[in-house]
């Protein structure tokens, strides 16, 4: 339905003009470009160098954000090759300072206990054969410790372990019952002075980085143009090319195809372009064609896969009946102002961040406003309801009105959905049986809500529609199942046929629980608003058991912290259980995915 048209282009030149092309090409960025033949060694070397290259920057952009201070505005400028280098040079050093402080710590920490020494004079004492030795020892009780007779001992502390220094003359003391220290690097006092000199350094190396952070945006610049380099190189390594000629293919948006032959035929490149429709052994890529509502759904169809380019494009069917399945599940006008507000400030506030996220962010919008909608219809605001009652259109409350609304309501969006989902499979279908064992389901889980209406709601048999819904039921459930029983396979063995066609029949039974599972919107939307009503409970109770001064405290922490978690927990299951309706009940029906998307070979802006 909406899955642009694509056309296959073909581009020859001579091979003098193969570079200035794929510039030009990539400058217009709407062509999908196939590589012709795999990179050569040499070329497939530069280009993992290139790439390494754009991780390094890609590395060096994101630690520099994080210290990216408002304060700090740098006055000279820096190019984004100056950023790069420098920024490198300090985080490197920076760790180095991280590392080397972590060592002296310890340090300070162990020699804290033994007080200042010259580690210099006591090397010098050993030069003249005077020993002065660290211990450690643990475990050991005062009957184990023994000492040679010519050894001079002092104890440092007892706590946590046994810590003694010796001295003597002649030869090193050796004790088996503890463990000798080695002589540190230095003294406690040079270690001190050291560490604050590090710490000086430190606090100058971010200063520095807060500055070259005010400069990002010319390292980002950097990361793009490297990152279309590699894309570049990999381009023109994969292209077809021999001593004379060279030649580029791929896919191109047909609505775009004019356009695209303007703008190259106006650089007054000596290159021949033909394109022609797709043939049937072919695949193009997938381009989406949305309107802006439709367009939101994207990102989250996107983490199932890409339709083919001839499949049915489920985002109209996908994005309204996710957006109403997740107003349904977090259904409290309340939660759904909070996630409205928290989207757009995010969206505002960290939107530039990410090309993505702005689209994302605008799902979120599209949820919370269905969750206002359906909060209000069904009278919840952060569960509670503060006008009159009668202006509630569908009361779930379990004492003024009845909650088993919402439970049919959610199994026969299910019957909608489903039936949806198989007529989908039909039109994309290119068999016949397969079309036949979609009407055969469709059939049966009519006749099935036309039944289960009858015994519900039509039971009496003076009803207009009580005889109608019986007959047309029976008939509907009779149908699909002939219909399942012939066509299940197209084998021409006639045992194989029936045994799968018997098998067939069994496998109708998963119809039951395909639709039962679309209760789960009946219960994740009334377990939202209970446990908003319950934490508003609890809170009153709190409330007045604790007094207004303390109990108001109290109160307020009990809302804010019981509501956040209840809004978290809710918009997480919505979410997931509302797309699994799609990827697991709905989309075995049609959805095949397998396709790929759509990549114009273009100048990467971010």
């Amino acid at each position: 339905m909406a899955i642009a048209k694509m056309r296959r282009v073909f581009i020859v030149g001579l091979n003098d003009e193969k570079e200035r092309t794929l510039r030009v090409l990539q400058d217009i960025g709407v062509l999908h470009v196939e590589p012709f033949t795999r990179l050569s060694s040499a070329a497939e070397e530069q280009n993992t160098h290139i790439a390494q290259n754009v991780r390094r920057i890609g590395q060096i952009y994101e630690s520099l954000k994080d210290y990216r201070n408002p304060k700090e505005k740098s006055e000279t400028f820096f190019s984004g090759e100056e950023i790069l280098l420098r920024a490198g040079s300090i985080l490197e050093r920076l760790q180095e300072l991280k590392n080397r402080k972590q060592t002296l710590e310890k340090l300070i920490t162990e020699l804290s206990v033994w007080g200042d020494f010259d580690t210099d004079y006591l090397k010098a004492l050993e030069e003249q054969n005077l020993f002065i030795q660290r211990f450690r020892a643990e475990g050991v009780s005062q009957s184990e410790q023994v000492f040679p007779e010519d050894v001079f001992v002092q104890t440092v502390s007892h706590k946590p372990a046994l810590l003694f220094f010796t001295i003597r003359m002649g030869h090193p003391v050796d004790l088996p019952w503890a463990v000798p220290l080695r002589r540190p690097e230095k003294g406690l006092e040079k270690v001190k002075e050291e560490y604050t000199s590090l710490v000086t350094e430190e606090s100058k190396a971010l200063k520095e980085l807060s500055l070259l952070a005010s400069r990002i945006d010319a390292l980002r610049k950097v990361y793009f143009a490297t990152l279309s380099e590699v894309k570049f190189r990999e381009c023109l390594g994969s292209l077809y090319a021999d001593e004379l000629l060279f030649g580029v293919q791929g896919w191109l948006p047909a609505d775009g195809e004019k356009d695209f032959f303007d703008k190259v035929t106006s650089t007054g490149l000596a290159i021949t372009i033909s394109t022609r429709d797709p043939l049937e052994n072919e695949t193009p890529p997938t381009l989406f064609k949305n309107n802006r509502l439709i367009r939101r759904i994207e990102p989250l169809l996107k983490l199932y896969g890409f339709p083919g380019y001839r499949d049915l494009d489920p985002s109209y069917f996908f994005a309204p009946f996710m957006i109403l399945f997740f107003g349904i599940c977090l259904g409290d006008a309340g939660y759904g102002i909070v996630f409205l507000v928290a989207s757009m400030w995010i969206k505002k506030r960290f939107g530039h961040l990410s090309p993505s996220l702005p689209m994302v962010l605008k799902l979120c919008e599209a949820f919370s406003i269905s969750a206002i909608i359906i909060g209000l219809l069904t009278g919840s605001i952060f569960g509670h309801w503060i006008f009159p009652r009668q202006w509630i259109a569908v009361d779930l409350d379990k004492d003024h009105g009845n909650p088993m609304i919402l439970f049919y309501a959610s199994l026969g969006l299910g019957v909608i959905h489903l039936s949806l989902s198989y007529v989908m499979g039909i039109f994309q279908s290119f068999s016949r049986f397969d079309r036949f064992q979609k009407v055969g389901l469709l059939c049966v889980l009519w006749g099935g809500a036309c039944l289960i209406s009858q015994r519900i709601w039509f039971s009496d048999p003076v009803s207009a529609l009580n005889q109608w819904l019986h007959y047309s039921g029976v008939a509907l459930v009779a149908l699909g199942v002939v219909l399942t029983f012939l066509f299940t396979s197209d084998s021409k063995k006639l045992i194989v046929r029936l045994g799968l066609g018997l098998w067939g029949i069994y496998g109708l039974t998963g119809l039951v629980g395909d639709l039962l599972s679309y209760a789960r919107l009946f219960g994740l939307g009334i377990a939202t608003t209970a446990i908003a009503a319950v934490m508003n409970d609890l809170a009153g109770m709190v409330h007045r058991a604790a007094g207004p001064v303390a109990g108001s405290a109290f109160a307020v922490f009990i809302l804010i912290l019981g509501h956040t978690f209840n809004l978290l927990l809710s918009i997480l299951g919505s979410t997931v259980h509302s797309a699994r309706l799609h990827f697991v009940e709905a989309f075995k029906s049609f959805f095949q995915g397998g396709g790929t998307e759509y990549k114009p070979f273009k100048v990467e802006r971010g």
